[in-house]
């Protein structure tokens, strides 16, 4: 038992006595290499960031970025010596190159920082051609206070724009300065950035890149007041957070600029005296501000300016009407307002088709005008109604709004040029299908369309209808014109057109006994008033 527990631990002494040495001739190859370079790999490799974390939106400027603590430089010899080093800048800005030393680089642009390199090692290396190459970008800490969602400290990459750090802290609030942004920089300067304009003009200037230790103050944005406001023809008016550095120009291009109508000699700069209570208003000449032929046409802004820029009047005014139905060439057509005339336009349509019904066509015009009175009696109950009240309703309900009195039969069969009108623009002229059908609604036996005979009055089409039901009320019989809406009563003469509605009425119910009370009720009231005025009278 004892020799089986002695052997057992002579083996555990020969393996730890084996893995120390390997372990020693690792560090001493390591050594080894680091004092004498030799080989395509002689440095281990600094890894870098990984390449989706340090997204580019453009290449690195050499002659503008700036090198510092963290950034991985690649340095490449060619020659009779052939060697790879990637290295990371130390924390005190230098890089450390094997077989060169120490060479300060921190706080230098990229551009100088390679020249320095290639320097330092061709004194040390001969004959052999030098790159540099930036591999991977630092990271460092930024702050970011004030009115955003998440305060707070975070680690950024060099390529990082204040937007997108102020999105790391969870983003803008709702009353957050979205153009008054304040940068203070770890050696104390501080400059401003502009979220909004960077938005609106892509100005990459107000967004600019964060650099180590700074921290980002995002203030509060005043309500109402400290604003700037464009408005008439610009293609996106309103009111604007105001920035010191506004001048006219700018406050254009945050309106994504002026429209193709605005009229470059009527603007008007609406400014708040110094006793911040009236106004004045300076007339611009927008002409010379876009063209760049006087600077002094760029006016600086000044907090709650309103500038109005006026509109060419009917400038590129399109002149058209619309054609629809039974044309040949259905569609738009040009006109010259009030001077064209409704057969030019039929004519440029290729006039009427064979199943066109003049008898039904109509010519509709915009209509804006609004009647109070029948607007407010469309919020009436019928019953609460007085007489007037009722019947000048009936009346505006059943007119058509916009309908232009224009008789197409007289025009293009009779040739009647008083019914050829004026067009004017926006008109729509409506050249429906021939119906050839006269509807028979109401208290008939078989209500519905009866097909159209010329010739034929009213009774006609109500026997075709099946007849009157018992409960017809023939007094009230009424034919509507189906072009006009007119409500007319029948006779043998009265002419029926395609598209007409002859309306029956039902007789209203009758409660005979309820009538019959109320009769006797009034004859026994009448007797009491009788007696009584007689008894008074003796």
């Amino acid at each position: 038992m004892r020799k089986a527990f002695l052997i057992s631990w002579i083996i555990f002494l020969q393996c730890l006595v084996w893995s120390e040495l390997a372990t020693f001739f690792k560090i001493s190859r390591e050594v080894l290499f680091a004092q004498e370079p030799e080989g395509e790999q002689a440095f281990p490799p600094v890894s870098s960031p990984a390449l989706d974390e340090q997204t580019l939106e453009k290449s690195i400027d050499p002659e503008k970025y700036v090198v510092g603590t963290g950034d991985v430089l690649s340095i490449n010899l060619w020659g009779e010596i052939n060697l790879s080093h990637q290295l990371r800048i130390t924390p005190e800005g230098d890089l450390l190159i094997p077989r060169v030393g120490r060479v300060e680089v921190g706080g230098k642009p990229l551009s100088e920082v390679k020249k320095t390199i290639r320097e330092a090692v061709m004194k040390s290396y001969k004959n052999v051609k030098v790159t540099i190459t930036l591999v991977g970008l630092r990271r460092f800490k930024v702050s970011v206070a004030g009115a955003v969602k998440a305060p707070g400290i975070y680690s950024v990459f060099a390529n990082t724009r204040v937007s997108e750090v102020i999105g790391k802290g969870g983003g803008f609030l709702q009353n957050s300065s979205l153009r008054n942004i304040m940068i203070t920089h770890s050696d104390g300067t501080v400059s401003k950035a502009d979220v909004f304009k960077f938005w609106r003009t892509g100005d990459r200037t107000k967004n600019p890149y964060v650099l180590g230790g700074d921290l980002i103050v995002v203030p509060a944005r005043e309500n109402n007041i400290n604003t700037c406001g464009i408005y008439g023809a610009v293609k996106s008016p309103g009111q604007f957070e105001y920035s010191p550095e506004d001048s006219l120009f700018d406050l254009i291009n945050l309106a994504y600029g002026l429209t193709m109508d605005a009229d470059l000699l009527r603007a008007d700069l609406i400014r708040f005296n110094p006793d911040q209570r009236t106004t004045q208003t300076i007339s611009m000449d927008l002409e010379a501000l876009i063209s760049g032929d006087d600077p002094q046409s760029n006016i600086a802004l000044m907090p709650d300016d309103r500038v109005f820029i006026r509109t060419i009047p009917d400038f590129h005014k399109k002149e058209q009407v619309t054609v629809n139905g039974e044309v040949l060439y259905p569609g738009v057509y040009d006109i010259e307002e009030d001077q064209t005339r409704l057969s030019k336009v039929i004519a440029k349509a290729g006039g009427f088709t064979p199943d066109a019904s003049l008898i039904e066509a109509e010519m509709i015009r915009a209509y804006n005008v609004i009647d109070p009175e029948f607007e407010r009696l469309k919020n009436i109950p019928v019953a609460d109604m007085t007489k007037t009240e009722y019947e000048h309703f009936k009346l505006r309900a059943r007119e058509r709004p916009g309908r232009v009195a224009v008789n197409f039969e007289k025009l293009f069969l009779e040739g009647l040029n008083d019914y050829d009108v004026v067009l004017k623009s926006g008109d729509i002229i409506n050249i429906p299908v021939k119906s050839m059908v006269v509807n028979v609604s109401g208290s008939v036996v078989n209500p519905g369309l009866v097909p159209y005979k010329s010739g034929e009055d009213y009774r006609y089409y109500v026997r075709r209808a099946g007849g009157l039901s018992w409960k017809a009320r023939k007094s009230k019989i009424r034919i509507i014109k189906g072009l006009t809406g007119e409500r007319l009563r029948p006779s043998k003469s009265r002419k029926i057109d395609p598209g007409d509605t002859i309306l029956v009425p039902e007789k209203p119910e009758r409660d005979y006994w309820g009538f019959f009370k109320d009769t006797m009720i009034v004859l026994g009231n009448l007797a009491t008033i009788y007696l009584v005025v007689q008894q008074a009278t003796e």
